[in-house]
């Protein structure tokens, strides 16, 4: 275990075990605005998949190791039986350790990511037959959790699985982000994300094969054998070049995103995207890119006012063609997007100061479980 150097740790009174064995350990939301907030106020330890995060300064690490299942129960045992102050919990499969956790008396808040008896409908890795039992058995849970441990949200439209009022911090902008590219140096099409069908990456290459000059696209994210081998066969029927540059460190995804002239968020309709607000749109537009994305009515509800964003509708590939050639060539549109950047890094903030007070009021005793709000 890396821990910080001995004064660092002693000008930490309390400590808290932020705990993910599902997610990658340089996922933005938990290393690059949790993580990066709490260790100024806080001792943090990471205990997240092998070997950790890229940077570890300031943090100790107690990387999770083996399968999927084996750092479940390692990450379950940890919360169960470790002594921290507080216990943050980012994972569905870590809900029945965090219950059990919150039943002993330990501080434990569970982060509630994205609207997850939705997303488990469309987990490949679920057999179909068993998609709506474990949606339904999660959402129990959920219910079951708000009794026993804190709740914070990354969208208010996840409220409506909880009975109670819980926290909202929304997945925006971390305080520090890389320097825009000079409008010049820009080239092609970017797509920042899980590179999945659900999300659209299959469409938005049938789109880009629909435009002359074909505009390269470039790929940052985790994307399976099985559907890179499928999307390399689309790329080469409609004759697109594609890149897959895998995942990235945050910085780097935006710092390589930042490189291109267009992002894009074809999310198909389907309801775990339905109400939410993609984070893409916004680090997109705070690297100064236009952005084509689907209008579905959680990301136009908060963003429709943004200028800069073409909203098409989901499952159209001619719809994103259209808008995507449309973008490259509008010189004062993307002269424009790349100005109003520096307003969307400051409108658009992570709330550090209310996370920070959350956390140290959970710590010394002031915070209360969601059933007692």
């Amino acid at each position: 275990m890396n821990l910080p150097p001995a004064d660092d740790r002693a000008a930490h009174r309390n400590t808290v075990l932020v705990v993910s064995s599902v997610h990658p350990p340089d996922d933005p939301r938990i290393r690059q605005k949790l993580v990066e907030t709490l260790r100024g106020h806080m001792r943090v330890v990471m205990a997240v998949a092998a070997p950790g995060p890229s940077n570890v300064s300031g943090i100790a690490v107690e990387p999770l190791r083996g399968s999927r299942l084996m750092r479940t129960l390692r990450a379950s045992w940890k919360i169960l039986r470790g002594r921290y102050d507080v216990v943050s919990v980012h994972d569905p499969e870590l809900l029945p350790a965090a219950i059990g956790a919150g039943l002993l008396g330990r501080h434990v808040v569970f982060d509630v990511h994205e609207d997850v008896p939705a997303q488990i409908r469309h987990k490949e890795w679920v057999p179909g037959p068993l998609r709506g039992i474990a949606a339904r058995v999660l959402a129990m849970l959920l219910r079951l959790a708000e009794r026993f441990v804190a709740i914070t949200l990354a969208e208010p439209g996840y409220g409506r699985r909880h009975r109670g009022d819980h926290p909202v911090f929304p997945n925006t902008l971390p305080a520090e982000l890389p320097e825009r590219v000079p409008l010049e140096e820009r080239r092609g099409v970017v797509y920042l994300g899980d590179v999945t069908s659900q999300r659209g990456v299959d469409l938005a290459v049938e789109a880009l094969g629909r435009i002359e000059p074909r505009p390269p696209l470039t790929l940052i994210g985790r994307c399976s054998a099985p559907f890179r081998a499928e999307l390399e066969s689309l790329a080469r029927k409609h004759r697109v070049s594609v890149r897959f540059a895998g995942y990235l460190p945050h910085p780097e995804a935006l710092r390589v995103m930042g490189r291109h002239r267009v992002g894009i968020s074809p999310l198909r309709d389907i309801p775990n995207y339905r109400d939410s607000l993609p984070t893409k749109l916004l680090e997109y537009l705070a690297m100064g890119l236009p952005v084509v994305a689907s209008d579905l009515p959680g990301a136009r509800g908060l963003l429709g006012g943004e200028a800069g964003i073409a909203w098409v509708l989901p499952d159209d590939a001619r719809a994103i063609a259209s808008a995507i050639e449309r973008i490259m060539g509008d010189i004062p549109l993307l002269q424009a997007t790349d100005a109003a950047a520096d307003s969307i890094r400051v409108r658009y903030r992570w709330p550090e100061d209310d996370v920070a007070a959350f956390y140290a009021g959970l710590a010394n005793g002031a915070a209360v479980r969601g059933s007692d709000r």
